[in-house]
């Protein structure tokens, strides 16, 4: 792995998250009253759709000789249904924070255990940071119950995007194309979504949920993951999980400028320790690159 192909990589993945922050705003700006179990299906149906043509035929289909893709699929229909779960039951605050919280823990954990690749100290670092900011950010929950449900619904969130991320680098390695890897996957997971967009009611029949239908499909999942998938390629699990901490980030800025939300000086605070996380693990990554390589055990 080269400077430039992991400088590649993280500027990759740093625009999937981009593209996955807008969710958040193209949702409450169109369809503020969509279910989001129907959001979720309609997006991964739409940007299936769209990874299927970017794989230019239907290639991707030998894919599902193998049962780790079979596994993969279900891990991003697991982790779609188990963090809507999380947020229905916990509250938005708690879901996201237990979700992406967790997600990089478990990712690079995985990793280390599945795939060999044992964490370095910068990315240790970097993670601790940035989730130390994210629970900055998001703040202080509302007073009322803890919802074991819904925080349990947050870890198993987690724990599927870490499997079906480290399933995604696992075969890319092995040199499977990422876009086939990424549509042959989303394939599953829609099917096994299918009865949530079946039943989404009439939002989606409307111009403002056609709009919201096609951003969040084609831009927010097709395109998103296309750039994850560039980073896949060369890039651990562990370290694509962390960089994925711009999500909140960005979902926060868009808030405060399109929506007009307040955020306080904590909140500020956190992003800040977020974005210098960010910055961190990006500089090391590409400052490491040509002395090892993905497969191999990161020590330093």
């Amino acid at each position: 792995m080269t400077p430039t192909s992991s400088r590649a990589g993280v500027l990759s993945v740093l625009g999937a998250a981009v593209l996955f922050g807008t969710s958040g705003t193209a949702s409450q700006l169109l369809i503020t009253d969509a279910s989001s179990a129907s959001i979720a299906a309609w997006r991964l149906i739409l940007g299936a759709i769209g990874l299927v043509v970017l794989t230019r035929g239907f290639a991707f289909l030998h894919l599902y000789r193998t049962s780790l893709i079979w596994l993969m699929g279900l891990g991003v229909a697991a982790f779609q249904f188990f963090f809507f779960l999380s947020v229905s039951l916990a509250g938005v605050a708690v879901g996201t924070l237990i979700t992406v919280s967790a997600a990089p823990w478990c990712t690079g954990l995985l990793g280390w255990a599945w795939n060999g690749v044992r964490p370095s100290r910068a990315w240790w670092f970097a993670t601790a940071l940035g989730v130390i900011g994210l629970v900055l950010l998001v703040g202080r929950p509302t007073e009322g119950d803890i919802e074991f449900g819904g925080i349990a619904a947050g870890f198993t969130a987690a724990a599927s995007y870490a499997v079906f991320t480290n399933i995604g680098t696992r075969l890319t390695t092995e040199g499977a194309s990422s876009t086939s890897v990424l549509a042959a996957s989303f394939m599953l997971s829609a099917l096994m979504l299918l009865p949530f967009a079946l039943t989404s009611g009439s939002w989606i029949l409307t111009s403002e949920g056609i709009t919201a239908a096609l951003w969040l499909g084609f831009v927010g999942t097709t395109v998103a993951y296309w750039l994850f998938g560039r980073g896949m390629r060369v890039l651990n699990a562990g370290t694509i999980g962390t960089l994925n901490l711009a999500e909140p980030l960005v979902a926060t800025i868009l808030a405060i400028v399109i929506l007009g939300e307040a955020i306080s000086a904590i909140g500020v605070v956190g992003c800040v320790l977020i974005l210098l996380a960010l910055v961190l693990l990006s500089r090391s990554v590409t400052h490491q690159a040509p002395h090892t390589k993905r497969s191999e055990v990161v020590t330093r």
